[in-house]
Protein backbone atom coordinates (compact mmCIF):
# COMPACT_ATOMS: atom_id res chain seq x y z
CA UNK A 1 0.00 0.00 0.00
CA UNK A 2 1.33 3.43 -0.97
CA UNK A 3 1.74 6.07 1.75
CA UNK A 4 -0.66 9.03 1.86
CA UNK A 5 -0.13 12.12 -0.28
CA UNK A 6 1.08 15.16 1.63
CA UNK A 7 -0.55 18.53 1.07
CA UNK A 8 2.36 21.00 0.91
CA UNK A 9 0.36 23.86 -0.58
CA UNK A 10 -0.74 25.47 2.66
CA UNK A 11 -3.98 26.51 0.99
CA UNK A 12 -6.82 27.43 3.34
CA UNK A 13 -9.80 25.15 3.89
CA UNK A 14 -13.14 26.10 2.50
CA UNK A 15 -13.93 28.21 5.56
CA UNK A 16 -10.76 30.23 5.13
CA UNK A 17 -8.92 28.74 8.10
CA UNK A 18 -5.50 27.31 7.04
CA UNK A 19 -4.86 25.88 10.54
CA UNK A 20 -1.08 25.83 9.94
CA UNK A 21 -0.19 24.05 13.20
CA UNK A 22 -2.58 21.19 12.55
CA UNK A 23 -1.39 20.92 8.96
CA UNK A 24 2.23 20.75 10.09
CA UNK A 25 1.43 17.97 12.55
CA UNK A 26 -0.53 16.05 9.92
CA UNK A 27 2.24 16.47 7.37
CA UNK A 28 4.86 15.35 9.90
CA UNK A 29 2.81 12.22 10.55
CA UNK A 30 2.54 11.54 6.84
CA UNK A 31 6.30 12.06 6.38
CA UNK A 32 6.88 9.50 9.10
CA UNK A 33 4.56 7.11 7.27
CA UNK A 34 6.47 7.68 4.04
CA UNK A 35 9.79 7.10 5.81
CA UNK A 36 8.50 3.82 7.26
CA UNK A 37 7.23 2.79 3.83
CA UNK A 38 10.55 3.54 2.11
CA UNK A 39 12.53 1.75 4.82
CA UNK A 40 10.32 -1.32 4.41
CA UNK A 41 10.72 -1.22 0.62
CA UNK A 42 14.49 -0.94 1.02
CA UNK A 43 14.44 -3.95 3.35
CA UNK A 44 12.37 -5.90 0.82
CA UNK A 45 14.79 -5.05 -1.99
CA UNK A 46 17.77 -5.95 0.18
CA UNK A 47 16.23 -9.26 1.15
CA UNK A 48 15.49 -10.08 -2.48
CA UNK A 49 19.02 -9.14 -3.47
CA UNK A 50 20.81 -11.17 -0.83
CA UNK A 51 18.63 -14.18 -0.28
CA UNK A 52 16.58 -15.34 -3.24
CA UNK A 53 17.28 -18.85 -2.03
CA UNK A 54 14.43 -21.30 -1.80
CA UNK A 55 16.58 -23.45 0.54
CA UNK A 56 16.58 -26.45 -1.81
CA UNK A 57 19.95 -28.18 -2.00
CA UNK A 58 21.25 -30.72 -4.48
CA UNK A 59 21.47 -33.34 -1.72
CA UNK A 60 17.67 -33.35 -1.62
CA UNK A 61 17.52 -34.63 -5.21
CA UNK A 62 19.26 -37.77 -4.03
CA UNK A 63 16.63 -38.14 -1.32
CA UNK A 64 13.91 -37.79 -3.93
CA UNK A 65 15.50 -40.57 -5.97
CA UNK A 66 15.63 -43.01 -3.05
CA UNK A 67 12.02 -42.36 -2.07
CA UNK A 68 10.73 -42.69 -5.64
CA UNK A 69 12.53 -46.00 -6.02
CA UNK A 70 13.98 -45.02 -9.40
CA UNK A 71 16.99 -46.98 -10.59
CA UNK A 72 18.71 -45.06 -13.46
CA UNK A 73 22.15 -43.85 -12.35
CA UNK A 74 22.18 -40.30 -11.08
CA UNK A 75 25.41 -38.29 -10.96
CA UNK A 76 25.17 -34.97 -9.12
CA UNK A 77 27.38 -31.97 -8.48
CA UNK A 78 28.45 -30.95 -4.97
CA UNK A 79 25.78 -31.78 -2.41
CA UNK A 80 25.69 -28.28 -0.89
CA UNK A 81 24.80 -26.44 -4.09
CA UNK A 82 21.72 -24.32 -3.41
CA UNK A 83 18.85 -23.17 -5.58
CA UNK A 84 18.44 -19.39 -5.85
CA UNK A 85 15.26 -18.09 -7.43
CA UNK A 86 14.52 -14.75 -8.97
CA UNK A 87 11.92 -12.65 -7.14
CA UNK A 88 9.13 -10.30 -8.13
CA UNK A 89 11.68 -7.49 -7.91
CA UNK A 90 14.30 -8.95 -10.23
CA UNK A 91 12.47 -11.48 -12.41
CA UNK A 92 13.13 -10.85 -16.08
CA UNK A 93 16.72 -9.61 -15.76
CA UNK A 94 18.56 -11.30 -12.86
CA UNK A 95 18.72 -14.95 -13.92
CA UNK A 96 22.46 -14.61 -14.61
CA UNK A 97 23.10 -13.34 -11.09
CA UNK A 98 20.95 -16.07 -9.51
CA UNK A 99 22.81 -18.77 -11.42
CA UNK A 100 26.08 -17.19 -10.35
CA UNK A 101 24.88 -17.44 -6.74
CA UNK A 102 24.24 -21.17 -7.24
CA UNK A 103 27.75 -21.70 -8.55
CA UNK A 104 29.25 -19.61 -5.74
CA UNK A 105 27.24 -21.58 -3.16
CA UNK A 106 29.01 -24.72 -4.36
CA UNK A 107 32.42 -23.06 -4.34
CA UNK A 108 31.90 -21.74 -0.81
CA UNK A 109 30.89 -25.18 0.44
CA UNK A 110 33.88 -26.95 -1.11
CA UNK A 111 37.02 -27.31 1.06
CA UNK A 112 39.20 -26.94 -2.06
CA UNK A 113 37.91 -23.43 -2.84
CA UNK A 114 36.21 -22.09 0.28
CA UNK A 115 39.40 -20.71 1.86
CA UNK A 116 40.36 -18.81 -1.28
CA UNK A 117 36.85 -17.36 -1.56
CA UNK A 118 36.86 -16.30 2.09
CA UNK A 119 39.51 -13.70 1.24
CA UNK A 120 37.12 -12.03 -1.25
CA UNK A 121 33.80 -12.95 0.40
CA UNK A 122 34.27 -12.37 4.14
CA UNK A 123 30.60 -13.01 4.92
CA UNK A 124 29.56 -16.66 5.34
CA UNK A 125 26.50 -16.10 3.16
CA UNK A 126 26.42 -16.18 -0.61
CA UNK A 127 26.81 -12.65 -2.07
CA UNK A 128 23.61 -10.94 -3.15
CA UNK A 129 22.82 -9.46 -6.54
CA UNK A 130 24.15 -6.02 -5.63
CA UNK A 131 27.38 -7.50 -4.29
CA UNK A 132 27.85 -9.52 -7.47
CA UNK A 133 27.32 -6.33 -9.49
CA UNK A 134 30.06 -4.62 -7.48
CA UNK A 135 32.38 -7.58 -8.03
CA UNK A 136 31.75 -7.45 -11.76
CA UNK A 137 32.54 -3.75 -11.94
CA UNK A 138 35.71 -4.30 -9.90
CA UNK A 139 36.75 -7.10 -12.25
CA UNK A 140 36.32 -4.70 -15.16
CA UNK A 141 38.44 -2.08 -13.37
CA UNK A 142 41.08 -4.78 -12.89
CA UNK A 143 41.19 -5.25 -16.64
CA UNK A 144 38.99 -8.30 -17.22
CA UNK A 145 37.04 -8.42 -20.49
CA UNK A 146 37.50 -4.78 -21.61
CA UNK A 147 35.29 -5.31 -24.65
CA UNK A 148 32.41 -6.63 -22.57
CA UNK A 149 32.84 -3.84 -20.04
CA UNK A 150 32.60 -1.25 -22.80
CA UNK A 151 29.51 -2.93 -24.22
CA UNK A 152 27.72 -2.59 -20.87
CA UNK A 153 29.02 0.94 -20.29
CA UNK A 154 31.35 -0.18 -17.46
CA UNK A 155 28.39 -0.08 -15.09
CA UNK A 156 25.83 -2.58 -13.83
CA UNK A 157 25.40 -1.65 -10.16
CA UNK A 158 21.82 -0.62 -9.49
CA UNK A 159 20.73 -1.41 -13.06
CA UNK A 160 18.63 -4.15 -14.65
CA UNK A 161 21.17 -4.97 -17.34
CA UNK A 162 21.31 -8.61 -18.33
CA UNK A 163 24.57 -10.46 -17.89
CA UNK A 164 25.83 -13.61 -19.59
CA UNK A 165 28.65 -16.10 -19.69
CA UNK A 166 31.49 -13.60 -20.00
CA UNK A 167 30.26 -11.58 -17.03
CA UNK A 168 30.04 -14.76 -14.93
CA UNK A 169 33.63 -15.46 -15.98
CA UNK A 170 34.68 -12.00 -14.73
CA UNK A 171 32.99 -12.43 -11.34
CA UNK A 172 34.62 -15.83 -10.81
CA UNK A 173 38.00 -14.45 -11.92
CA UNK A 174 37.59 -11.62 -9.41
CA UNK A 175 37.10 -14.29 -6.74
CA UNK A 176 40.51 -15.76 -7.56
CA UNK A 177 39.31 -18.69 -9.68
CA UNK A 178 40.15 -19.83 -13.20
CA UNK A 179 36.80 -20.27 -14.95
CA UNK A 180 36.48 -21.68 -18.46
CA UNK A 181 33.91 -21.17 -21.21
CA UNK A 182 32.82 -23.76 -23.76
CA UNK A 183 30.84 -22.67 -26.83
CA UNK A 184 28.39 -25.06 -28.45
CA UNK A 185 27.85 -22.80 -31.42
CA UNK A 186 25.45 -24.90 -33.49
CA UNK A 187 23.24 -27.98 -33.26
CA UNK A 188 25.05 -31.27 -33.81
CA UNK A 189 22.09 -33.35 -34.98
CA UNK A 190 19.88 -32.98 -38.08
CA UNK A 191 16.80 -32.40 -35.90
CA UNK A 192 18.33 -29.25 -34.39
CA UNK A 193 19.24 -30.75 -31.03
CA UNK A 194 22.60 -30.64 -29.25
CA UNK A 195 23.84 -34.19 -28.50
CA UNK A 196 27.43 -32.88 -28.30
CA UNK A 197 26.35 -30.59 -25.46
CA UNK A 198 24.72 -33.50 -23.63
CA UNK A 199 27.76 -35.74 -24.16
CA UNK A 200 30.14 -33.05 -22.86
CA UNK A 201 28.03 -32.49 -19.73
CA UNK A 202 27.76 -36.22 -19.04
CA UNK A 203 31.54 -36.57 -19.37
CA UNK A 204 32.07 -33.59 -17.07
CA UNK A 205 30.04 -35.04 -14.21
CA UNK A 206 30.96 -38.70 -14.61
CA UNK A 207 34.69 -37.87 -14.65
CA UNK A 208 34.44 -36.50 -11.11
CA UNK A 209 36.29 -38.54 -8.51
CA UNK A 210 33.61 -38.16 -5.85
CA UNK A 211 32.88 -35.74 -3.04
CA UNK A 212 34.43 -36.50 0.36
CA UNK A 213 31.87 -36.24 3.12
CA UNK A 214 28.86 -36.23 0.80
CA UNK A 215 25.78 -38.06 2.09
CA UNK A 216 25.45 -41.73 1.18
CA UNK A 217 22.58 -41.75 -1.30
CA UNK A 218 22.70 -45.36 -2.39
CA UNK A 219 24.35 -47.29 -5.17
CA UNK A 220 22.66 -45.58 -8.12
CA UNK A 221 23.29 -42.02 -6.90
CA UNK A 222 26.75 -40.47 -6.76
CA UNK A 223 28.00 -37.03 -5.82
CA UNK A 224 30.76 -36.33 -8.33
CA UNK A 225 32.55 -33.59 -6.41
CA UNK A 226 32.19 -31.40 -9.50
CA UNK A 227 30.81 -27.88 -9.29
CA UNK A 228 27.58 -27.11 -11.15
CA UNK A 229 27.60 -25.68 -14.67
CA UNK A 230 26.36 -22.28 -15.75
CA UNK A 231 24.35 -22.92 -18.94
CA UNK A 232 23.54 -19.92 -21.16
CA UNK A 233 21.41 -19.60 -24.26
CA UNK A 234 19.75 -16.63 -25.92
CA UNK A 235 17.53 -14.87 -23.40
CA UNK A 236 18.00 -17.12 -20.36
CA UNK A 237 20.46 -19.09 -18.24
CA UNK A 238 20.16 -22.04 -15.88
CA UNK A 239 22.39 -24.17 -13.67
CA UNK A 240 23.07 -27.82 -14.49
CA UNK A 241 23.43 -29.78 -11.25
CA UNK A 242 23.71 -33.32 -12.56
CA UNK A 243 22.72 -35.98 -15.07
CA UNK A 244 20.32 -38.91 -15.01
CA UNK A 245 21.36 -41.74 -17.31
CA UNK A 246 18.38 -43.96 -18.06
CA UNK A 247 18.48 -46.59 -20.79
CA UNK A 248 15.79 -44.78 -22.77
CA UNK A 249 17.34 -41.32 -22.55
CA UNK A 250 19.83 -39.21 -20.67
CA UNK A 251 18.43 -36.18 -18.86
CA UNK A 252 20.12 -33.11 -17.49
CA UNK A 253 19.05 -32.03 -14.01
CA UNK A 254 18.73 -28.27 -13.92
CA UNK A 255 18.00 -25.57 -11.36
CA UNK A 256 16.06 -22.82 -13.16
CA UNK A 257 16.03 -19.52 -11.21
CA UNK A 258 12.83 -18.41 -12.94
CA UNK A 259 10.89 -21.56 -12.11
CA UNK A 260 9.00 -21.77 -8.83
CA UNK A 261 9.32 -25.42 -7.91
CA UNK A 262 6.36 -26.76 -5.98
CA UNK A 263 8.67 -28.62 -3.66
CA UNK A 264 11.30 -25.96 -3.05
CA UNK A 265 10.88 -26.09 0.72
CA UNK A 266 10.19 -29.83 0.87
CA UNK A 267 12.82 -32.40 1.71
CA UNK A 268 11.55 -34.65 -1.09
CA UNK A 269 11.34 -32.69 -4.37
CA UNK A 270 10.07 -34.35 -7.54
CA UNK A 271 12.88 -35.08 -10.00
CA UNK A 272 10.51 -34.49 -12.92
CA UNK A 273 10.61 -30.77 -12.09
CA UNK A 274 14.31 -30.60 -12.88
CA UNK A 275 14.74 -32.82 -15.95
CA UNK A 276 15.73 -31.52 -19.38
CA UNK A 277 15.64 -33.88 -22.35
CA UNK A 278 17.77 -33.68 -25.46
CA UNK A 279 14.70 -32.60 -27.44
CA UNK A 280 14.42 -29.54 -25.17
CA UNK A 281 17.70 -28.17 -26.56
CA UNK A 282 15.94 -27.26 -29.81
CA UNK A 283 14.87 -24.05 -28.11
CA UNK A 284 18.22 -22.42 -28.93
CA UNK A 285 20.80 -22.68 -31.70
CA UNK A 286 23.78 -21.84 -29.48
CA UNK A 287 24.71 -22.66 -25.89
CA UNK A 288 27.57 -21.60 -23.63
CA UNK A 289 28.83 -23.36 -20.53
CA UNK A 290 30.90 -21.73 -17.78
CA UNK A 291 32.61 -24.02 -15.30
CA UNK A 292 35.31 -24.15 -12.65
CA UNK A 293 37.34 -27.33 -12.86
CA UNK A 294 37.99 -28.65 -9.38
CA UNK A 295 40.24 -26.34 -7.38
CA UNK A 296 41.43 -24.20 -10.30
CA UNK A 297 42.79 -21.28 -8.29
CA UNK A 298 45.00 -18.43 -9.44
CA UNK A 299 44.90 -15.54 -11.90
CA UNK A 300 42.61 -15.99 -14.89
CA UNK A 301 43.19 -14.62 -18.38
CA UNK A 302 41.88 -11.06 -18.67
CA UNK A 303 41.02 -11.39 -22.34
CA UNK A 304 38.41 -14.11 -22.47
CA UNK A 305 38.65 -17.01 -24.88
CA UNK A 306 36.55 -20.13 -25.20
CA UNK A 307 36.67 -23.68 -26.49
CA UNK A 308 34.35 -24.34 -29.44
CA UNK A 309 32.50 -27.63 -29.75
CA UNK A 310 32.46 -29.14 -32.27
Amino acid sequence: MLPPVIDLTGEPDGDGDARPAQRRRANASRLTAIGDYLRQRAADVSAASTSGSRSLQVAQLATARSIAGDTPPLVLCTAGTRLFNTTLIDRGWACGYRNCQMLVSSLMASPATSQALAERVPSPRVPGVGELQRMLEQAWRDGYDPDGAAQLGHRVLGTHKWIGATEIYCVLAHLGLQPRIVDFHCPTAPDGTHPALFAWIVDYFTAGSGEPGAPDAGGTVRFSGRHPLYLQHQGHSRTVVGVEMAEAATCLLVFDPDRSHRSHSDSTPQLSEFRILLADTRRARQYQVVYVDGSALGPAAKHISSVRVP
